[in-house]
């Protein structure tokens, strides 16, 4: 799995003018969504690129036996790889669904239900707060204050997304052309693609919260699945399982007809390639 790395800073203060910064409850796309697909969303969403997770391990300078909290876990596809690391890690996530899963998957790690409006933890006793595939869902000042209050002083902010790339000849013909497909049903929902998540990060109240420019990396992997999964995987999304049967039946037909332009090896399998996002920034002393 070769990868391209790009690192930066990013730094913006222009103020935005949104309520999105100012929201307070769980998104309710994203909690009915993950509440009725957890078990898909276990089954056929990748994992996260390994190098790309140590990297950004490596970028918080965390050590073995740090606190940290894997927020928004979901069924713990992340959570699997902080493992290896040795902190002391706990799992907060608010879907009773993702809860289920994440539990069975792994029984001997901490979960608690929660979320980035309340985490379980007393003040100041928390050394890294990770975040995978989720902060755009929740990209608010409550949730950065909320973050800001379990850190302990100069604790680390961690996040990361796998994405599917936009660019042509970042990915094959035809997995843009699914992503494209599919991104027409995402319209007025929060998506990492979309960018409205760093809108936050330019406000001068998380500016008091962070210290800033946030630092951030972008890799590229490849990996494959079977050539039937491709459907599965994008059903998992949550502007796709909100639909009804008929219009799901649909975008399925079109998806798969657009499958047979990929390569299939021997093995029925078809290449995917991903692009995994991180940033991170530090908690700025009180």
């Amino acid at each position: 799995m070769a990868a391209s790395v790009r690192t930066k800073h990013f730094a913006s203060f222009a103020i935005a003018s949104t309520a999105r910064f100012y929201s307070t409850t769980v998104h309710p796309v994203s909690l009915s969504a993950f509440n009725s697909n957890h078990e898909n969303y276990d089954k056929y969403r990748p994992t996260h690129y390994k190098p790309a997770v140590d990297s950004l391990i490596s970028h918080l300078k965390l050590k073995q036996g740090d606190t940290v909290i894997d927020l928004a876990a979901g069924t713990g596809k992340f959570t699997e790889l902080l493992i290896p690391h040795g902190f002391n890690l706990s799992a907060v996530e608010i879907s009773d669904g993702m809860l289920e899963s994440l539990r069975k998957n792994f029984p001997n790690i901490k979960s608690r239900k929660g979320s980035s409006y309340y985490i379980p933890v007393q003040d100041s006793s928390v050394d890294a707060v990770l975040s995978a595939q989720a902060f755009h869902w929740f990209a608010d000042l409550k949730s950065l204050s909320e973050i800001h209050r379990v850190l302990k002083p100069n604790g680390k902010l961690g996040l990361i997304w796998n994405f599917d790339p936009s660019v042509p000849g970042e990915a094959p013909e035809w997995q843009r052309k699914v992503a494209e497909l599919c991104w027409k049903y995402d319209e007025g929902l929060p998506q990492f693609r979309k960018s409205w998540w760093k809108e936050v990060f330019q406000t001068p109240e998380a500016a008091r919260l962070f210290k800033f420019p946030y630092q951030e990396e972008t890799h590229f992997w490849t990996f494959q699945v079977p050539k039937e999964s491709v459907w599965h995987l994008w059903e998992t999304k949550s502007y796709i399982t909100k639909l009804d049967d008929v219009e799901k039946s649909k975008v399925k037909a079109q998806v798969d007809d657009i499958v047979k332009e990929a390569k299939v090896d021997s093995q029925g399998l078809v290449e995917l390639r991903l692009g995994v996002y991180s940033a991170w920034t530090t908690k700025k002393i009180d």
